[in-house]
């Protein structure tokens, strides 16, 4: 009867994220082209920040959702740009949508809100 409530990413602490970026400090300029990404401090073990087009931002967990018990499961960016891997399983996630592509893993990213207002990316739960 309670199945649907059921949490998905059981295993991945719930960590309170309230984030804001100036995408105009130097820190974060990396972020102004479409397919860009940056690694943010937040969340369980880090959050990836990918510009999908310009105006919206998606922002994910890095904590893996496949066997996040692991302590070795950490979602990094790879070399293309295009996709996350984690680093444990080898589980390939697509950065437009956080969806498991390829691997063990089948659940998308955990996935944070986000809006953007031209300047500010706010990232929260």
């Amino acid at each position: 009867m309670f199945l649907g409530c059921k949490n998905q990413y059981e295993g991945i602490p719930d960590v309170n994220v309230n984030v804001f970026i100036n995408i105009q400090n130097p820190q974060y300029q990396n972020l102004s082209g479409m397919g860009s990404w940056s690694y943010v401090e937040g969340g369980s073990k880090g959050i990836i920040v990918f510009n999908s087009d310009m105006e919206n931002f998606m922002a994910y967990e890095r904590h893996c959702p496949y066997a996040p018990e692991n302590e070795c499961s950490k979602i990094s960016v790879d070399q293309t740009n295009l996709f996350a891997i984690d680093t444990c399983c080898s589980t390939k996630y697509q950065l437009l949508d956080g969806s498991a592509i390829d691997g063990p893993g089948s659940l998308p990213l955990k996935r944070y809100n986000t809006s953007f207002d031209g300047n500010i990316i706010h990232i929260w739960n």
